[in-house]
């Protein structure tokens, strides 16, 4: 008997893979037809597979939950300095920021230097031998 339901599931999942999203309701309502029509005895017979199954999906599950936790930590990227958060997503290396907006790194410095781009937009990181980090906004002819 369990042989039987393993083919019929598999049949069911091909055909699920294989369907566009308006045959799918008609897929599972011929699988369920199917298994309701089965007799107790023969549900009570396959139950240990049902739960091999459904405990397989749970852990299943349970990874993918992992997985996209771990990526929204990845992306989730900051850096504390002096006791300020910053998202890493906005600031970059003045290099990184001139060939973003292919500029010359020297026009960038000069910038910073005359005052183009504001202080506040402007990190030293001096724990990273004060590598300056450039908030990603438009600044002087850039506007």
């Amino acid at each position: 008997m369990i042989d039987h339901v393993k083919d019929r599931l598999e049949d069911y999942l091909t055909k699920i893979k294989k369907a566009d999203n308006s045959e799918i309701p008609k897929i599972r309502s011929e699988f369920s037809n199917w298994y309701y029509l089965l007799s107790d005895d023969e549900k009570n017979e396959i139950e240990p597979f049902w739960q091999e199954i459904k405990e397989t999906a749970r852990q299943t599950i349970k990874d993918i939950k992992d997985a996209i936790n771990e990526l929204h930590l990845l992306n989730d990227v900051k850096i504390v300095v002096a006791g300020a958060e910053y998202d890493l997503h906005e600031w970059m290396t003045i290099s990184d920021y001139s060939r973003l907006h292919n500029l010359k790194v020297s026009r960038v410095q000069n910038w910073i230097s005359r005052g183009v781009v504001p202080r506040d937009k402007v990190l030293a990181i001096p724990q990273l031998n004060n590598v300056k980090l450039i908030k990603n906004e438009l600044y002087g002819a850039l506007l």
